[in-house]
């Protein structure tokens, strides 16, 4: 029987699910990696939208670029990394892991082509890079959990600031400061020249020997206001398993069973309980949730094996799309089509909502072509009699030679 919270839940969502759109996918794309010994629960790969490409990490320490208007192959390289962080991109390029003669660097490479254009001097980017006036700003934690400013021309590291594990959350990059977490909840700012700023904290604690006064909250909204764990429990988030998704207006805030969007100020837009969404109130841990793309009104989220597609600014649900057949390890949705990696065969699968009449008639003719090879026409038998006859004909025609 449901617990009368949930059916609390349910009456309250009744008219949010009414007229759910229904959609149906459609496969267009499936590739063809070699991975040996595959194992589901050892899956590492990762995916990326990169303009007209997509970009493929998989299981076999390769990446591949497909075109996205083609589905055709465009170019592979081998790296000898494999992770489930995707590629970060810039301008005509990307960054990821190389691995080569027992050492892993950073490397830079051609979105357009694959090469590689430069080895960068750190083993690993631990959050998205920032880039400024020819530098790149980042925070590295295989390197020993530093932030750091990196110059692309001189191919030198300009300065860095030990921050241990503060490596593994990203810092917010102002105008004029970088905010950047000095592990736990504890906040400090310096300016793009390493200069660490004075503030009107009390707390404290040392970057590199040095005294640095330090805020303690989670993190920052959109708009830089301070979310502290008082305010997450009192919305339903919890304060220790959270993703945060930033536009110019909103930000997202995602937990295991509740969406929160707020608006300027902290103010809240929107509270979307996820368990509101599915038949039984059980949630399967392993199946984290994520916030894939946002926009003004509304949000996709990939949430229990489920793509969702919600309305914040109208409470309404607008599309619910079953991915359980593929077993998504990763998701990306790009306009129509939805990208994802299987944890079934740790393929790069490509689903379409409702293809276009080029797009049907091109699956309908490649799924008849595969059904003539698997399903070979039978010999009429007609033509067997005839050959048979025919045969026998040149038989009696010989013996009386």
């Amino acid at each position: 029987m449901l617990k009368a919270s949930f059916l609390s839940y349910s009456l309250r969502y009744a008219l949010l699910l009414a007229g759910t759109a229904a959609f149906s996918q459609t496969e267009i794309y499936k590739s063809n990696s070699v991975v040996k010994n595959f194992e589901t629960t050892s899956l590492s790969a990762s995916l990326v939208i990169a303009a007209d490409k997509v970009l493929f990490n998989a299981a076999d320490y390769k990446i591949y670029a497909i075109d996205k208007t083609s589905l055709q192959p465009v170019w592979e390289i081998y790296t000898g990394w494999k992770s489930n962080t995707p590629p970060y991109l810039h301008n005509d390029a990307f960054f990821y892991g190389n691995y080569e003669k027992g050492r892993t660097r950073v490397a830079q490479y051609d979105l357009n082509t694959g090469a590689k254009r430069k080895e960068l001097p750190f083993e690993s980017l631990q959050s998205e890079p920032y880039f400024a006036n020819g530098r790149m700003y980042c925070t590295v934690l295989w390197d020993g959990g530093k932030l750091v400013a990196y110059d692309f021309q001189e191919d030198k590291t300009l300065w860095q600031k030990n921050i241990g594990h503060g490596a593994e959350v990203a810092p917010a990059y102002r105008p004029d400061r970088i905010i950047a977490n000095a592990e736990d909840d504890n906040w400090f700012e310096t300016d793009y020249s390493g200069n660490l700023l004075k503030g009107k904290a009390r707390k404290h604690t040392y970057i590199d020997t040095v005294e640095v006064f330090v805020k303690e909250y989670k993190f920052l909204t959109h708009d830089g206001k301070e979310i502290m764990p008082d305010f997450l429990r009192k919305n339903k988030i919890d304060p220790l398993e959270h993703q945060v998704k930033r536009t110019q207006s909103h930000t997202f805030i995602l937990s295991e069973k509740q969406l929160l969007v707020l608006g300027t100020n902290k103010r809240k837009i929107a509270s979307l309980a996820l368990e509101t969404l599915f038949e039984e109130p059980y949630f399967d841990p392993d199946d984290a949730g994520a916030i894939l793309t946002t926009n003004a009104e509304s949000v996709w989220l990939y949430c229990q094996k489920q793509l969702i597609h919600y309305d914040f600014k109208n409470n309404k649900l607008l599309r619910r799309l079953d991915l359980t057949r593929w077993n998504p390890h990763q998701v990306r949705v790009d306009g129509r089509a939805i990208w994802l990696i299987s944890k079934n065969d740790g393929q790069l699968y490509g689903l379409d909502f409702e293809p276009d009449q080029q797009t049907a008639d091109r699956l309908r003719v490649q799924a008849e072509r595969q059904w003539e090879i698997n399903n070979p026409k039978p010999v009429d038998p007609k033509k067997i009699e005839a050959a048979k006859a025919a045969q026998e004909k040149l038989k009696n025609k010989k013996n009386r030679k």
